[in-house]
């Protein structure tokens, strides 16, 4: 897992410190009446605040404040967690639950930045850091922050701060701090009468869970419960990491970590080992000699065998798998193999992986023993991974199994990418699990929601759904699921990458079961998501042949079970939608069939209403409708309905109300797979329809073969190519454009763009802003909302230096740019990624021209041939096509 930057109690491993109110003088729970109090900082003093660092400036200014006069400010902060704090010690009261709140400014001139609040508590000695609320401070007024905490725990020291962790050097004013007694909630009682998780996929895998020892202080109290009622797998979140056992050379501690494995050897719950080596979390000494200077291999190995041996010995048979090595890859090929460039590498080069598997399988021959990594839905990775594992197990390294962390987000990677990931390491014959899995509700570091939306509550109950659908699917692989906590409070992503609210987990933060719960459980209790696609314009023949339009659009998947059922793609034009689906079954039945549901207006009505229809296609081709068209024609793994349906008011941007559901019915069986209706409820009512939107067409060109010498130089073989131009806007009205041409042959694509530009310059070190010729590629066309392997985004600028990304495509481009009287030339050479295509084959493709109009490092204008989205970088489902001939 990612280095956790500080322990949480409540939150799991939330690590955040970030900006807030703070407390003076609270009631007690003796006291007969609530006291709330207040720092307004109006006596010129620092009302008992100071500094967490020791090197903070604290002062009470007169120049800013949100009510009155004067605001404390807050700055001279080296570091995330340095900021204001003040002890309140003599409040804290077990139970008890404060409201906070505070109101925060940045100093003129400073970018918006979050600021936080955060709970530092001491309980047995050891100190956990809970944040309360975080808030984006700007500098052209007062943002108000505000949370509440509940102190769950018995605290020989509580203390309240604010913060801003990613910003280690941001000022800022903090006014009007307040804090008062809440009327104590209710308590926290999980559900017993629904069903447990580890019984769910009992004939699976295990499902496990992280948690921090803080979860388990009461071994009877709801925390606690939860564990024992859902998980049959646990794992110290921090407890066992090398900071943790052995912070001081030879100097061990155990204290958390017994509990934590106590705590499941006395529940009957299996125990997951995590992490002996790694890269962060590893004190400095563990690299270094008595003289300062980096160790020797030897050195290091010594003290990697007794750090093994001592952990793992004295939990041996106790915990039954561990992750030997964590994280020791990175994104691209930046290393040999993909090789994470850490101190471990530098000292010992593979070897350490070599040698920390050998000393593991020696202090404990009985457990089981992982390589975990993250992003291992990378193509890249994934083969890095791989080939490392082959590597090892060629030389007789002990290595039972892969771990894919599986931190993923609501909208990627693909569940096919995931799929993927798990099928890639089939062949090694090894166990694999899913480590350390959440879902974050957020597509990008800059939202933010201060509750959860009901629209991604049910996105990202269906996502968890078709995610499971895949695990069970490779129920012959995996041998545990694990998620990376059990609720939305006790999660690092409240802290990481940014300072938010997040929900990932199945569980809410009083433990109550969310629709992501019940999507593994019983989905029908979970509301219908409505989905989304587009409708492209164009024209087919209903026939029996796969016409060169459908090219146009983008094929969506009805999945079932973690498998792709069908798919559909859908073209319009006026007064009719073509719908064109491929359904896997190899099974014939003449019963088989189709039904497509429109609901023209897209009322979402729970009866029928007059424009309201339900076509079947069967598979038979019996029983066409009319005026409704359509043929079958079977298919390598299936059969092909191509139907072409009346419908009225045709027109850029309409909305229809749509569905599709496949039936296959096999003697008295009849199963049933909708798009998007999974309550199969389409018959009578129209509100769980998805949404189709009609859009235009995506730009088509074509691609003759021919292969140019890639010099600048404009060959003859480049007369022959169909020219187009980027003459849509991403952002601006005017600036740089260009004329691109392109060939393709066996090996490779070629594209030649001739660039209008007054004035060259690369100013910005941001290369994105640099003036430049950027080429999309999609070579399956697949059209999808996260890059797959064979997409590709390569930058040139003028003066031929070229970025590329994913960065492990880098080998693909070759280049040349040549300056012209108005501008410049750029030709590029792209390689083909895997199996080349054939005559007739569709790619995605786009060009798009950046320009930085005055020079003074700021893009100025962004020209492109066909999507004017802004998101070709991460996105191929808005770039245009080229037809290769």
């Amino acid at each position: 897992m990612m280095q956790q930057r500080r322990k949480r109690a409540l939150p799991l491993w939330l690590a955040a410190m970030v900006l807030l109110a703070s407390i003076s003088v609270l009631p007690t729970k003796t006291q007969a009446e609530p006291v709330s109090l207040s720092y307004d900082f109006e006596d010129g003093t620092k009302q008992g605040w100071y500094g967490r660092g020791g090197i903070e400036v604290l002062a009470p200014i007169g120049t800013s404040a949100h009510s009155g006069t004067y605001s404390l400010s807050v700055s001279g902060r080296t570091a995330g967690w340095n900021g204001a704090q003040v002890d309140v010690t003599p409040i804290a009261v077990e139970g008890t639950t404060y409201s906070l709140s505070a109101w925060v400014r940045l100093p003129a001139g400073t970018e918006s930045a979050p600021v936080s609040v955060v709970i530092q508590r001491t309980t047995g000695g050891t100190n956990a850091y809970e944040m309360v609320a975080s808030a984006q401070a700007n500098d052209t007024g007062w943002t108000k922050i505000q949370g509440q905490y509940t102190l769950k725990y018995p605290a020989e020291n509580l203390a309240v701060y604010l913060e801003s962790f990613n910003y280690p050097t941001l000022p800022f004013y903090v006014d009007d701090v307040r804090i008062e007694r809440v009327p104590d909630p209710e308590p926290i009682v999980i559900r017993h009468d629904i069903p447990n998780l580890k019984d769910v996929f009992k004939d699976d895998f295990l499902l496990g869970s992280a948690l921090l020892v803080n979860e388990i202080e009461d071994p009877n109290g709801p925390d606690a419960q939860l564990l024992k009622k859902h998980f049959n797998s646990l794992t110290p979140g921090n407890e066992l990491k090398w900071d943790a056992t052995e912070p001081a050379e030879g100097q061990f501690n155990f204290t958390r970590s017994d509990k934590i494995i106590q705590f499941a050897l006395d529940n009957g719950i299996a125990a997951r080992g995590h992490t002996l080596i790694w890269h962060s979390q590893t004190p400095n000494w563990v690299f270094y000699d008595e003289n300062g200077n980096l160790a020797s291999k030897q050195l290091l190995f010594a003290r990697m065998k007794k750090h093994i041996e001592t952990v793992m010995g004295r939990y041996k048979g106790q915990i039954y798998s561990w992750d030997v090595v964590n994280e020791v890859l990175e994104p691209g090929d930046r290393q040999p193999g993909g090789l994470r460039n850490s101190l471990w590498y530098r000292i010992a080069g593979e070897e350490y992986i070599e040698k920390a598997f050998e000393y593991a399988h020696e202090a404990d021959p009985n457990a089981k023993l992982f390589i975990n990594d993250y992003n291992t839905h990378d193509p890249v990775k994934r083969q890095n991974l791989h080939d490392l594992i082959q590597r090892l197990k060629n030389k007789g390294i002990p290595v039972d199994g892969v771990g894919h962390q599986t931190h993923i987000g609501i909208a990627s990677p693909s569940i096919q990418s995931l799929d993927d990931m798990i099928e890639a390491f089939r062949d090694l014959n090894i166990e694999q699990q899913i480590t350390e899995l959440d879902m974050s509700v957020y597509t990008n570091d800059r939202d933010a929601y201060e509750t959860f939306p009901l629209e991604l509550q049910v996105k990202q109950a269906n996502r968890y759904r078709e995610l499971f659908d895949v695990f069970r699917k490779h129920a012959d692989q995996l041998t545990a699921v694990i998620f990376w906590g059990k609720d939305d409070l006790n999660t690092w992503l409240r802290t990481f990458p940014v300072d938010r609210n997040n929900w990932p987990l199945l569980f809410d933060e009083r433990l109550q079961a969310k629709y992501a719960y019940w999507a593994l459980v019983d989905p029908l209790k979970v509301p219908v998501e409505i989905k989304q696609a587009k409708s492209v314009g164009g024209t087919v023949i209903v026939d029996k042949t796969f016409d060169a339009a459908w090219n146009l659009a983008q094929p969506v998947p009805i999945t079932k079970a973690g498998k792709t059922a069908a798919s559909f793609r859908t073209l319009w034009d006026e007064g009719h939608l073509y719908v064109s689906i491929d359904v896997s079954d190899a099974t014939v039945n003449g019963n088989d069939a189709v039904d497509v549901y429109i609901d023209s207006n897209n009322g979402k009505t729970e009866a029928y209403e007059r424009d309201d229809n339900k076509y079947t296609f069967r598979r038979s081709g019996a029983n066409p409708h009319k005026p409704a068209d359509y043929k079958t024609v079977n298919t390598e793994d299936g059969y092909r309905i191509e139907a072409s349906i009346p419908i009225e008011g045709t027109e850029i941007g309409r909305s229809i109300g749509f569905d599709v559901r496949i039936v296959d019915r096999s003697g008295n069986t009849e199963t049933l797979t909708s798009w998007n209706d999974l309550h199969n409820g389409q018959d009578s009512d129209t509100s769980r329809y998805g949404v189709l939107t009609l859009v235009e067409g995506p730009r088509v060109t074509t691609a003759v073969n021919g292969t140019p010498v890639i010099d600048g130089s404009i060959d003859a073989v480049w007369d022959g190519a169909k020219s187009i131009a980027t003459d849509r806007w991403v952002s601006g009205a005017s600036g740089s454009t260009a004329k691109v041409k392109t060939l393709w042959d066996g090996s490779r694509v070629y594209v030649l763009a001739e660039v209008t530009d007054s004035m060259l310059t690369k100013k910005s070190p941001n290369v994105w802003e640099q003036d430049s010729v950027e080429i999309f590629i999609d070579q399956n066309n697949a059209r999808t909302s996260a890059y797959d392997s064979d997409d590709g985004q390569y930058r040139i600028n003028f003066d031929n230096e070229p970025s590329v990304s994913p960065g492990s495509l880098g080998g693909n481009l070759i280049s040349a740019a040549k300056r012209t009287a108005s501008g410049y030339v750029i030709e590029a050479s792209i390689a083909w990624t895997g199996m080349p295509p054939q005559a007739g084959s569709v790619i995605g493709f786009d060009v798009q021209i950046n320009n930085d109009e005055d020079g003074d490092g700021d893009r100025d204008s962004v020209a492109i041939w066909n999507d004017t989205s802004g998101m070709s970088w991460q996105n191929t489902s808005g770039l245009g096509l080229l037809v290769l001939e």
